[in-house]
């Protein structure tokens, strides 16, 4: 599958790109390209180290790479990344079938690659991304920016440890409860309105509700 060819994790350090090195490396690079354009200028300003397990990046081909990332606004990390093994396919399945995903130790990025449906609760201490739509009765709690590819109609809380920069991002929000940095929206606020927009973020103890723009 494509999604397996490149894997963003969060780390301490930054973000840790996985690429598979038993793939092809045009495969690798469209497939970055398109998870790149894919988060939208989610991981703008983010540091980033490529990994391919055990195996040496060919310079030129780490260079292409890199360049791309630097397209969407990424840093290139000059820490000393440690070689990291890539998943075992058993192991992403038995994660994927789970009702409540954990992130492992350090993540500061989270990427779900499917839709949650009602019951299904995902955490991070970091930003948290579903590749899909959150469901009513589902439930999202993210330390930092929620951003969800599909829409958001569940329960969505962003900077759940008072980060009041957080943001709630999504192609269509109509959540059933949303709050930023312990900060709950207003039900007054009418599902009509939350449709127009893409963004919430706090100012103050307001909320802001704007179109998403990538890179913002």
């Amino acid at each position: 599958m494509a999604s397996d060819l490149v894997s963003i994790k969060g780390t301490r350090n930054g973000l840790l790109i996985l690429l598979d090195p038993n793939r092809d490396y045009e495969e690798i690079r469209q497939t970055l390209r398109s998870k790149m354009e894919s988060a939208r200028g989610f991981f703008k300003g983010a540091k980033f180290s490529l990994s391919q397990g055990t195996n040496e990046i060919p310079v030129k081909q780490k260079n292409e790479l890199e360049n791309i990332c630097r397209q969407y606004g990424l840093i290139p990390n000059t820490d000393k990344v440690a070689p990291v093994r890539v998943r075992q396919k058993e192991k992403k399945a038995a994660a994927a079938s789970s009702s409540t995903a954990k992130p492992e130790i350090g993540e500061a990025a989270l990427m779900v690659r499917r839709s949650l449906r009602s019951g299904q609760r995902v955490t991070n201490k970091g930003h948290i991304i579903v590749l899909g739509d959150v469901n009513p009765g589902a439930e999202v709690i993210s330390g930092g920016n929620v951003m969800v590819i599909g829409s958001c109609r569940g329960m969505v809380h962003a900077g759940a440890g008072g980060n009041r920069s957080a943001k709630v991002i999504a192609r269509r929000l109509n959540p059933t409860s949303l709050s930023i940095a312990g900060t709950r929206l207003s039900p007054e606020i009418t599902k009509s309105m939350l449709n127009e927009y893409q963004t919430v973020r706090l100012s103050n103890q307001n909320f802001v509700f704007e179109k998403y723009t990538p890179g913002r």
